[in-house]
């Protein structure tokens, strides 16, 4: 399955997102769907509203517009929604305005349609908003008329305070107030589902990926389909991917140290800490007995790593294997500690490790 097939039809939010338009459309509402930056494989979501649409509602034809920038929407839609004939039959007046004249045509394409418009890049999107409002006056609820959806670049936030202020008979959809981060790693922990390795090497491949990635989901979704590949040669896959969807990444090295670090931190660093726990649990008839005073605790329990690493060591607690990973934990806590990034495999094999030790 395709990326934005599992984006918009197998997680939750995103699917959910695309129902709430659909539904209201065929419940006869239009729709202004709004969003700050991008949305993520906006042309499948609409071939998918696209083909839904049509298939519960026959009757009703669904097109698809991109209209430019500078297109006046009440003479975009008279002329893309009304014939010849019919259109030589409008005389402007301030009674007689576009939509109340194509309202009031029975003959008018535009009350059979369901018209799906990408206006992101238009000067004038509330008057594509005001048309939209003034035609949907003309019906009563259950009246059957044509519906619109509006896909609508709100960057600033005015489309939002202008829809307020407006108390519109159409509703609106916000994709990022639907859409988070959380939904982001679950499209790349659902990408990673299939690869043969524990669950939290999974999320700590679907960390780097949605760190490296930031707020872009769909950079996020290739990153994850490199799998185990990814942590392995995280810099070469980063800069082939930004390069291929024509993203600038200065200081790509400095980025891919602070994905790795902050997905370590995230999975390695409580991995640790259970470890560490767990150790002092089942080793704890062995520490018993030994001074605290020099690390300042007076609990076994207490102790961090390094302290326990370092009264191990002084006191010959262990044996010389165990001693050693015991080592290789505290070197790892050290690094992420001070910001610093743990090699891949000594990753892979602390999480290995300390979880089996911890099961």
């Amino acid at each position: 399955m395709r990326i934005e097939e599992i984006w918009w039809k197998r997680l939750t939010n995103p699917s959910n997102f695309a129902e709430n338009i659909i539904y209201s459309v065929l419940d006869g509402k239009s729709v202004y769907v709004l969003y700050e930056k991008e949305i993520a494989w906006k042309k499948e979501l609409i071939q998918n509203i696209v083909e839904d649409i049509e298939k519960d509602s026959p009757n009703m034809k669904t097109t698809v517009n991109v209209p430019e920038n500078y297109t006046e929407p009440a003479e975009y839609i008279l002329q893309k929604y009304c014939s010849d004939e019919e259109r030589s039959k409008y005389w402007p007046s301030a009674e007689n305005t576009v939509a109340g004249f194509l309202a009031r045509n029975s003959k008018a394409v535009l009350n059979k349609s369901n018209v799906i418009m990408d206006i992101s890049d238009s000067e004038m999107p509330e008057e594509w908003i005001d048309f939209a409002e003034e035609y949907h006056s003309y019906f009563d609820e259950y009246e059957e008329h044509g519906a619109f959806v509006f896909f609508i670049k709100d960057s600033d936030g005015h489309i939002k305070e202008y829809l307020k202020e407006k108390e519109c008979r159409c509703e609106s959809i916000d994709y990022d107030a639907t859409i988070n981060n959380f939904d982001m790693l679950m499209l790349c922990m659902t990408i990673l589902s299939e690869q043969n390795c524990s669950i939290q090497q999974k999320q700590y491949i679907a960390e780097t990926a949605a760190a490296l990635a930031g707020d872009n989901i769909v950079i996020a979704g290739r990153l994850a389909e490199y799998k185990g590949s990814l942590p392995v040669n995280t810099l070469n896959i980063a800069k082939k991917i930004f390069r291929e969807n024509n993203i600038p990444c200065e200081n790509i090295e400095m980025r891919v140290k602070k994905s790795l670090w902050k997905a370590q931190v995230k999975i390695l660093f409580p991995i640790i800490e259970q470890f560490r726990s767990r150790f002092i649990a089942e080793n704890a008839d062995r520490l018993k007995g030994y001074p605290l005073n020099p690390y300042k605790t007076h609990s076994i329990f207490e102790l961090e790593i390094g302290q326990l690493y370092h009264l191990c060591m002084s006191n010959n607690i262990l044996m010389k294997k165990e001693l050693q990973f015991l080592e290789k934990v505290r070197d790892a806590r050290n690094s992420i500690a001070h910001l610093d990034v743990v090699a891949y495999n000594d990753v892979m094999s602390l999480m290995d490790k300390c979880i089996k030790y911890t099961e």
